[in-house]
């Protein structure tokens, strides 16, 4: 597959949906409470984009249309058909991008807490990437832990990282991680600019579009990115959980299944349309 290996866990059976991770560790890490709702009624499939978890690296990774295409052949590989595709974070950018240019091959799109405009704002939004520019790749090693724990909380905030064994894998992830930082930073933020030439379409898709977000969210901020998506796309439905942070399918796991139910029934109403 183009040289590429990519981490999914496929669980579950009945119809499909297909989870990308945000970002941090592997898509297990982040997803287990809402895999395990996932699961039970659906076959869940999720994927750690190339470059990010388990996924292999390469030098294409910063590319939007090598990720998009990567992700579309391992789907078909796997004889993945017309899944609801489940987004979160800085992974909104590729569901958008495969939603405009595979649109016949999913049956909607869950954002959860999307990422999705390139505007400059974004580095004083997302608190991590704040720290990281600030300190710098040298200094950053050395204060590592409590940065990244510092990190972390915004993340969750305005709620409370939920369990201290939530911290474990995210500093072990940062551990690994941590020499290629700015590399991570930089594929991240080069598929969020490669979002403007999407930008003005993103009114196009036409398939069932739920978006979830929470209304304290700190990294992806619901102004900036979630309701500004909504605006544009008129037919898109927003769910918008109170009190809530940026990391929902951990805190919130129960909200976000049901926009995944609503996303199928608004599939399944636009599919009895086309009738």
């Amino acid at each position: 597959m183009e040289d590429h290996t990519l981490h999914v866990i496929d669980h579950g059976e009945g119809r499909p949906v297909v989870v990308l991770q945000g970002d941090d560790g592997d898509a297990s890490d982040f997803m287990a409470p809402l895999l395990a709702r996932v699961e039970y009624d659906f076959r869940a499939l999720l994927i750690d984009r190339p470059g990010c978890g388990g996924s292999a690296r390469t030098r294409h990774d910063t590319s939007l249309d090598s990720q998009t295409r990567v992700i579309r052949l391992a789907l078909r590989e796997l004889g993945v058909e017309q899944p609801l595709l489940v987004a979160h974070s800085w992974s909104a950018v590729a569901a958008l991008a495969l939603a405009l240019r595979y649109p016949d091959d999913f049956a909607g799109l869950v954002l959860v807490n999307p990422l999705c405009y390139a505007d400059a704002s974004i580095r004083a939004t997302d608190p991590h990437i704040r720290v990281v520019s600030r300190l710098g790749s040298l200094v950053a090693p050395m204060v590592g832990r409590p940065a990244h724990d510092a990190a972390l909380r915004a993340k969750f905030s305005p709620e409370p990282v939920p369990f201290a064994d939530t911290l474990a894998p995210l500093r072990e992830a940062a551990a690994i991680r941590r020499p290629s930082e700015r590399r991570r930073l930089a594929r991240n933020t080069a598929s969020l600019r490669a979002a403007a030439g999407l930008v003005t379409r993103y009114g196009d898709i036409e398939m069932p579009v739920v978006i979830v977000v929470g209304d304290g969210d700190r990294v992806a901020s619901p102004s900036r990115h979630a309701y500004r998506l909504h605006n544009q796309v008129h037919h898109s439905h927003l769910v918008v959980l109170p009190r809530a942070g940026h990391m929902i399918q951990l805190t919130r796991p129960d909200s976000v299944m049901e926009t995944i139910h609503q996303g199928w029934s608004l599939a399944h109403e636009r599919a009895e349309a086309e009738r």
